[in-house]
């Protein structure tokens, strides 16, 4: 695979990743329709790992934020803002698909 077909992929996957069709498929589909020899595994789980970091990096001051807040409420007991609840929230939520995907 050459470094065209890397690009195109990459793109291809960071525009998909965030509109409501499978990016994963896109993946997929890409090469057979150009007919490309298939980029394997390593390629698609970097590709998802880039838009994970390219979302960590975009809202990285909200994360630092709803981790402040979030630690704040651990040693304080403030439960007044919406802030500071926020982390916890994210975690009780992640609970269910935590139990189901393993």
């Amino acid at each position: 695979m050459d470094l065209i077909q890397l690009i195109i992929i990459s793109v291809v996957q960071g525009v998909t990743e965030f509109l409501p069709v499978s990016s994963s498929a896109h993946l997929i589909l890409l090469p057979q329709l150009m007919d490309w020899e298939d980029q394997g595994l390593a390629i698609d789980v970097a590709a998802h790992l880039g838009s994970l970091f390219a979302v960590i990096f975009y809202f990285r001051k909200d994360f630092r934020n709803i981790l402040i807040n979030g630690l704040k409420t651990t040693f304080k007991l403030n439960y007044a803002e919406i802030d500071n609840k926020l982390l916890w929230f994210i975690i009780l939520a992640s609970i269910p698909a935590l139990v189901v995907g393993f």
